[in-house]
């Protein structure tokens, strides 16, 4: 996979947690996985079309679902209600939204589907593509020094 694809991931996922969270988010090394399995606990995906076809996927712990639910409306939540899976959907929405708009800087337009969320580690999915895809895994801080990882996963062709 071109860098100049996975760049525009890489920025979105940046922007928006620093935008909407103020945190500064690192990226560690990203993977190829081969596996077409969720990196997380809950998992947004959206399907994208247009000059390539694919998808995106948005994946998190229960841990680090929690605390993004916290930070984004200052309400205490431990339970994977409606609430937080619609949150995991909007935020989906949005670095998928942000890495589309980075995206047409390099020519390539995409249009995305109604992301939907589903929960439970390794749960099969499609990508819809044959290639690999490709994972950026994120840390982020969630207090007491503790970190998190979330991946923004994706493929097209």
């Amino acid at each position: 996979m071109d860098v100049k694809y996975i760049n525009p991931f890489l920025i979105a996922t940046q922007k928006v947690f620093k935008t909407m969270f103020n945190i500064d988010i690192s990226m560690t090394k990203p993977l190829l996985k081969q596996e077409r399995t969720t990196s997380g606990d809950i998992t947004g995906i959206m399907g994208l079309s247009g000059d390539k076809k694919g998808a995106v996927a948005v994946s998190f712990s229960k841990k680090g679902v929690f605390f993004i639910y916290n930070a984004l409306m200052g309400d205490g939540c431990n339970e994977l209600g409606p609430e937080v899976i619609d949150a995991i959907g909007e935020l989906t929405n949005i670095i998928s939204g942000q890495a589309r708009k980075e995206l047409e800087r390099v020519g390539l337009n995409l249009k995305a589907a109604i992301p939907i969320v589903i929960k439970g580690d390794k749960l099969e999915t499609s990508f819809i593509t044959k290639l690999p895809i490709v994972s950026l895994p994120f840390s982020f801080p969630v207090g007491n020094g503790d970190k998190e990882t979330m991946y923004v996963d994706f493929s097209f062709e």
